[in-house]
Order: C-alpha cells, then sequence, then structure tokens
C-alpha cells in the first residue's frame, strides 16, 4: 500500500511521534501526534513535501480534536452557464413609486415594444477556474453550457448574436415556447384595476369592454374599445379610433391623430385630427376635429357644448328645445386657429416690450441733445437701439406667419354645415371668423354657408 492509499485509510506513520492522514476527497492533511515545535517545523515540512504533499501551509495550524492541519487544497471554481437578461421589464404587478408608495394603476399587463427596442440579452457562459489537492493534482471545474436565443416572428438577433431585438411594433408574448412579437392584441375584458393603464405600440389593439374612471389607453397604432369610456380617463391614440359605446364625463380626454368613430358624446374633450363619425349623439361636449364630422345615426343630435371642424359637417340635429347654447363651427382647423391664436399673444407681448423700448430709447436721445448723456448711458442707449431692431424684425416676422395663416382660415370659407331635420334656436353657426346665431327654429334639409363675408342659408 503506497503513501498516498495509507494516509488516506488508516493513516501513514512520519516517524514515532507522527501520522499523517488525508481527508477521503484529499483536500486536506494533518497529523496525529501534537502540535510540532517551532523549530521542529521546518524539516517535517520538507518531509511532507518529499512525500508528495502539495498546499503545505507555513504553520501548521490545530484542531479542537487534536489533530493539526498541514496541508490544504484548492477546490475549483465553477463557471456560470450561459443565461438570457431581459432587457423589458416583464413583471406584473404596481409599479413602486418610492419606499412607501405603489402606483395601482399601473400594472404592466400589456408588454408591448417599439421597432428596434432590444429585448433579451445573452450572456455567455463563464468557465470556472481549476483546483488542486493535497497532492498536486489539478481539479478541473464542472463544464458549463451555452444558451441561445429562442424566438419567433416579430424578433432578430443583432450581427453578434448577443441582443434580440423587436423587428416590429406590437406585444411582447410566449407564442408555441417562442418569444415573439405580435403585431395585434386583444385584451380580454376592462381596462381597469386587474390591466392597469395600457400602452401599446402596432397594427391593433382590442379591447372587448370598457375603459373605466381614470384609466389611460396610450397607442400607437389602430384601437378597438367595444365597451365605452368612462370619466376621467384619458384616449391617445397614433392611429385610427373606433369606441362601441359612450364616450362620457368632463374629466375625459380623448385625443385621436387619425379618424375616430365613436358610440355617443357627453360633456367629454374630444380631438381628431382627422374624420369624426359619431353614431348616436353629442352632448355638451367639446370636440376638435381636423377634417370631416359625421352625426348621423340614431338620434344624429348635437347639443350644448362647442364644436370645431376643419372641414365640413353634417348632422341630423343642431341644438334641441330647451334651446341650450350650442356653437358649431366648421372651415375652422383646430390647429391652424390655435397657431393662429398663439401668434397674436405673441404679438401683444412683443408690442409691450417695443413700447418700453421705443419710451426708453426717446428718453435717451432727448439726454444726448441736451448734452446730459454720459458714456455708461450712452452704451446703454445704443445696446437698447439694437434691440429694439431685432425686436421689430421679430414683430415683423409674427405678422407675416400670421397673414399666413390667415389666408389659409379663409380658404376654409368653402365648408358648410348640413343639418337634414332640425336647427333649434341657440345654435351660433360659425364658418371660419363668421358667425350666424339661431333665433328661430329652421326645419331641414338646410346647409350654412358663407357669401359675402357672412354665414347664411338655404334648403337642400
Amino acid at each position: 500500500m503506497g503513501v498516498r492509499e495509507e494516509a488516506r485509510k488508516k493513516g501513514y506513520p512520519l516517524n514515532d511521534r507522527y501520522v499523517l492522514r488525508v481527508s477521503p476527497d484529499e483536500m486536506e492533511a494533518w497529523l496525529e501526534g501534537g502540535m510540532p515545535e517551532e523549530k521542529e517545523w521546518p524539516k517535517l515540512r520538507q518531509s511532507l513535501s518529499e512525500l508528495g504533499l502539495s498546499g503545505l501551509l507555513e504553520h501548521p495550524e490545530p484542531t479542537p480534536d487534536g489533530w493539526v492541519i498541514v496541508a490544504r487544497g484548492k477546490p475549483p471554481v465553477p463557471g456560470q452557464d450561459g443565461r438570457l437578461e431581459f432587457l423589458v421589464d416583464l413583471s406584473h404587478g404596481p409599479r413602486k413609486i418610492d419606499k412607501y408608495r405603489v402606483d395601482l394603476r399601473e400594472m404592466n399587463l400589456v408588454v408591448s415594444v417599439q421597432a428596434g427596442t432590444p429585448v433579451l440579452r445573452r450572456i455567455p457562459p463563464q468557465p470556472g477556474q481549476p483546483g488542486y489537492n493535497v497532492w498536486g493534482e489539478v481539479l478541473t471545474p464542472p463544464p458549463v453550457k451555452d444558451v441561445e436565443f429562442n424566438y419567433g416572428e416579430g424578433l432578430r438577433p443583432d450581427e453578434g448574436n448577443q441582443v434580440l431585438i423587436a423587428e416590429r411594433d406590437g406585444c411582447l408574448v410566449e407564442k408555441q415556447g417562442k418569444l415573439a412579437v405580435e403585431p395585434t392584441y386583444t385584451l380580454e375584458g376592462d381596462v381597469d384595476w386587474d390591466s392597469g393603464n395600457v400602452r401599446f405600440y402596432g397594427e391593433k389593439l382590442t379591447v372587448t369592454g370598457s375603459v373605466r374612471r381614470g384609466f389611460k389607453v396610450l397607442a400607437k397604432g389602430e384601437v378597438e374599445i367595444q365597451g365605452g369610456v368612462e370619466d376621467e380617463a384619458e384616449i391617445e391614440i397614433e392611429g385610427n379610433l373606433s369606441v362601441g359605446g359612450l364616450v362620457h364625463g368632463a374629466g375625459t380626454v380623448v385625443r385621436v391623430s387619425g379618424n375616430a368613430v365613436l358610440g355617443s358624446v357627453e360633456y367629454a374633450r374630444v380631438e381628431v385630427e382627422g374624420d369624426l363619425t359619431v353614431r348616436d349623439y353629442v352632448l355638451q361636449a367639446r370636440l376638435k376635429v381636423g377634417k370631416h364630422l359625421e352625426v348621423m345615426e340614431g338620434r344624429g343630435l348635437v347639443a350644448a357644448g362647442e364644436i370645431t371642424v376643419g372641414e365640413d359637417a353634417i348632422l341630423k340635429v343642431a341644438g334641441n328645445d330647451s334651446y341650450v347654447p350650442t356653437r358649431i363651427g366648421v372651415g375652422s382647423p383646430p390647429r391652424i386657429l390655435e397657431e393662429i391664436d398663439g401668434l397674436r399673444s405673441e404679438l401683444v407681448l412683443l408690442d409691450e416690450v417695443t413700447e418700453k423700448l421705443r419710451k426708453a430709447i426717446a428718453l435717451g436721445l432727448k439726454l444726448k441733445k441736451e448734452g446730459k448723456l454720459t458714456p455708461k448711458k450712452a452704451k446703454i442707449l445704443a445696446k437698447l437701439q439694437k434691440v429694439f431692431g431685432e425686436k421689430m424684425l421679430a414683430q415683423a416676422d409674427l405678422q407675416e406667419k400670421l397673414k399666413e395663416k390667415e389666408n389659409i382660415l379663409q380658404a376654409q370659407l368653402k365648408y358648410t354645415l348640413r343639418v337634414l331635420e332640425k336647427v333649434y334656436p341657440g345654435v351660433i353657426i360659425a364658418i371660419g371668423r363668421y358667425e350666424y346665431r339661431i333665433k328661430e327654429e329652421i326645419p331641414g334639409p338646410v346647409e350654412f354657408y358663407w357669401e359675402e363675408n357672412k354665414v347664411k342659408s338655404r334648403p337642400l
């Protein structure tokens, strides 16, 4: 039996005093026979080395049971398998605001990404570090495993095969065991406390229920809401919108960059850059429509509130038998009107500034004429004159822009409002900047148009 086997099984005698033992895993060696004296240890250490031991300690270490550790091996350090790291938050549940609060309206149920978004990172395996036992034999760490992307449609790896990237807008889903980006998504039920606010990028989002009070739907793409929209909800769509039910509430805001079809509207604020079709009625609402408005189905009623339409409008009934004030403007692009109002506000402020500069310059010139203008004040006067010139140029530029916008608005006067059944007193009909107040009930069908700087009506 060799030294190695004997030391592991029953102990190898070094001399009359010491017996060498090695642990079963050969990672530790110790002596029986007491602690060697300091002057004895170098010679004893040399003897152990000659027997083939490695990892010998500089100084032996006693153990509670009376043995003395003289050598230790170094276990191998395991490596790390390759892994995938998500770069998009897929966790569901309320979003943390700070240490003490969460937002229960942000549940992250719908995980949507835009084209070009990095979704998943591939982290390569990290090899381990080899070790050795007390006999100096190298101990190999366990092998590590690599990992590959498993993906479906709508995703692609980058050139280095390290990052998985969304190829299109859509929802990140697991489909047939693979990660994919689906351009369409159906949310079964309501947008409420269970779903949280919804943010969507893709071709089409369908909500089979309603958007409940205070919740948001923010989307890029077509959106269909089969139910209604409750008070204080916010809907903002970069695309077309369809709402099957009622859009309700003074605190509700709907903004659509494309076209919209709504069931009915009560009290809400609705802004549509394209065409708007309302299938039943509009009551006490604020509508801004970039192009065409149609309220022809169901009651076809527009009563109370303020309606601004960029092009033409057609509806069944304008106002109601309570004669509530109702303003309907056509040929009035909301964006152009806002830009005109903005330019006019800028001009008012600029007029105030230039008037103050004019007075200050006049005072400076008076002092100069009287010979009382000090060199310091002369510099101030020169600076005021320079600023005044710049403000006058800015004023001229604003006036030119305002003229351009007014010309665009003038070209919109060709559009008309058609009412098929009845127009009630209390309705104000505007075409561009021109208004016509209805004082007596007018039966339909009738068309309101602009001519000779007036809003006129004619039967259809």
